[in-house]
């Protein structure tokens, strides 16, 4: 399964200078882990730019679930579409550890884009966005559920920079990935009996990061 080796952030689209500016603008955040930076079908037009952390961006389900849609990290802006076009979120946004970074308002972060002529760098941006998001919704899809999870436990533990704990309860992981909760306990039980991770109270401890990857491909 694909890890979007080629997926580059905002901030890989811009000069050092232009990234400093954009840190000017606005005010500083901080989320704590579990916090909602933004709510599904809500108005609102500000963009969060992201300089640490890690964010899980859900979409609703029918079953009142949530499907995960995509991961965003340092480097990432988020809620910017809405902060464009003026419409209501098209998803919901939680910090899956400590986020910081800056909050603009919709027309202080189009001004940014204009003043610094920036259009064909957002749209590249936005676009590889969504080619990234497809391509994991997508390939989530023809996976098995032991592929699923490790794929998700690899993919956080490869952004989060937090010793390689993934600070999220079985529960949330199943409702992410859109698995039976038993069926994320059986994937973690043969990891754990390979040595590859330890469950925690609150989170799981990836021990064996490397043998993860090898996990995806040989078990899908």
């Amino acid at each position: 399964m694909a890890l979007d080796e080629d997926y580059r952030s905002f901030r890989d689209h811009l000069s050092t200078s232009e990234w400093a500016d954009l840190l000017r603008i606005g005010g500083p955040f901080r989320f704590r882990p579990g916090a909602t930076l933004l709510n599904e079908g809500e108005d609102g037009d500000h963009v969060f730019v992201l300089t640490a952390g890690l964010c899980r961006v859900v979409g609703a389900r029918a079953d009142h679930g949530q499907s995960l849609l995509a991961l965003r990290a340092a480097g990432d802006t988020i809620g910017e579409q809405s902060g464009i076009d003026k419409r209501p979120r098209s998803a919901s946004v939680h910090a899956v550890v400590e986020c910081r970074g800056q909050r603009l308002r919709g027309p202080e972060f189009t001004a940014f884009i204009r003043r610094r002529r920036l259009d064909a760098q957002l749209t590249s941006y936005l676009s590889m966005k969504l080619r990234s998001n497809g391509s994991m919704i997508s390939e989530l899809s023809r996976s098995s559920a032991r592929s699923k999870v490790a794929w998700l436990l690899h993919r956080l533990t490869a952004t989060t920079g937090q010793d390689d704990f993934v600070p999220l309860p079985q529960r949330d992981l199943a409702d992410l990935l859109g698995l039976a909760r038993s069926s994320v306990a059986a994937s973690l039980a043969e990891f754990r009996a390979l040595g590859l991770l330890r469950t925690e109270q609150g989170g799981v401890h990836v021990l064996d990061p490397a043998a993860l990857l090898d996990e995806i491909h040989r078990s899908r």
